[in-house]
């Protein structure tokens, strides 16, 4: 999925949480990822760098052992894409999370909600990169040498 098309999916999804919350009177994802987003997103950071220092490693021994490298061609750009991204997503949330509690931001409801629908949209979107990650390891380890791909 393209970076623009998983944004606004990750929107998308930020805004119809913050109806569903509207819906049910809750406030609780949005204290629970104004109190602790940054923490995940630095935490899921550091997961897909392991992972992907993991699964260069793996295929590095793919290609040791008779693999192809041109298998693998746009596989590291997909990898400096994704960690490129989190730190994105950590920018915007510092920059949504910090306007967001401003005393001169005008006090309005569409004001929180584009804003709360920002911060549910950069998890969202976060989990979305590490999804993509998931899948790119299953692809790794499903990956056999001697197919002509």
């Amino acid at each position: 999925m393209s970076s623009f098309r998983t944004a606004l999916v990750a929107l998308a999804l930020g805004f119809l949480s913050q109806l569903a919350q509207h819906a049910l009177e809750t406030e609780y994802l949005n204290a629970f990822l104004r109190d602790n987003l940054l923490t995940l997103l630095i935490a899921l950071l550091a997961i897909n760098s392991a992972t992907t220092g993991i699964v260069l490693t793996k295929i590095r021994g793919l290609i040791e052992s008779g693999g192809s490298a041109s298998v693998f061609s746009s596989t590291r750009a997909q990898m400096v894409l994704s960690v490129r991204e989190q730190v994105v997503l950590i920018v915007v949330a510092i920059s949504a999370l910090t306007v967001a509690s401003s005393p001169l931001l005008p006090k309005s409801d569409i004001v929180q909600l584009f804003f709360e629908s920002i911060v549910v949209g950069v998890f969202a979107y976060s989990l979305l990169v590490l999804y993509d990650t998931a899948i790119g390891v299953l692809l790794i380890v499903d990956f056999d040498p001697n197919s002509d791909c």
